[in-house]
């Protein structure tokens, strides 16, 4: 399973492409409502205490572990803002069980949805140029890929929540995930930066693996 976060060309927005192995989109780094209980004191210092061990370690491989939970720790707090994106994902494996008659169409973990699109009778630029329209407000359209087959987006009020394009299952986030985000990294890296201030000097000298404007990583998981 690889997991990467990239700019997608548009100031303030950004695209994490993470998949599971049976190709299901990685619900540990995509944010989505109702992921997260903790109280808002419960995050600063989980945040804070990661921006700490990232400041502190030497270990490039270490820190790109810290990185990873950084991300997952997003996701939870970015998750009551987010999108359902869970739901609107079940949503679009029914809409396309209904337009392909797949009866292995039975849940998450069996068959991905762009194994369904795959595997569509039928092929045509039709089923390309078609929106299917979805419960709860959200819009599926299945571009065809230069790669073979159909890959699939999942729209909500603008937003393109969800995507898979052939290279794994990515997203945007909506405003509000954006401003939300804006106010985790402002906690992580105001920590990160006071302990590196008042450390060692030896410990200001240290590399910084992440870029702060913009974090951007790949890395195995």
């Amino acid at each position: 399973m690889g997991i990467s976060l990239l700019g997608i060309g548009t100031v303030g927005k950004e695209q994490l492409i993470s998949s599971c192995s049976n190709g299901e989109p990685n619900w540990s780094y995509i944010p989505t409502k109702g992921k997260s209980s903790k109280t808002h004191a419960e995050f600063v210092s989980e945040i804070k205490e990661l921006a700490r061990r990232a400041a502190t370690t030497a270990n490039k491989t270490e820190y790109e572990y810290i990185s990873r939970q950084v991300l997952g720790l997003r996701a939870e707090y970015l998750s009551d803002v987010a999108p359902d994106r869970k739901q609107l994902y079940e949503q679009a494996k029914n809409t396309i069980k209904k337009q392909t008659g797949n009866s292995k169409c039975k849940g998450c973990g069996e068959l991905s949805l762009l194994d369904f699109l795959e595997k569509a009778e039928g092929k045509s630029s039709n089923f390309a140029e078609k929106k299917f329209a979805m419960a709860g407000g959200g819009t599926l359209n299945c571009p065809i890929l230069t790669t073979g087959g159909y890959g699939a987006e999942i729209q909500y009020q603008g937003v393109t929540v969800l995507s898979n394009l052939g290279n794994g299952w990515g997203y945007e986030m909506t405003p509000a995930e954006l401003a939300k985000k804006d106010e985790f990294y402002s906690i992580y890296w105001s920590e990160y930066n006071f302990v590196k201030e008042n450390g060692s000097s030896e410990l200001r000298e240290m590399p910084d693996y992440l870029d702060q404007d913009r974090p951007s990583f790949e890395a195995r998981a």
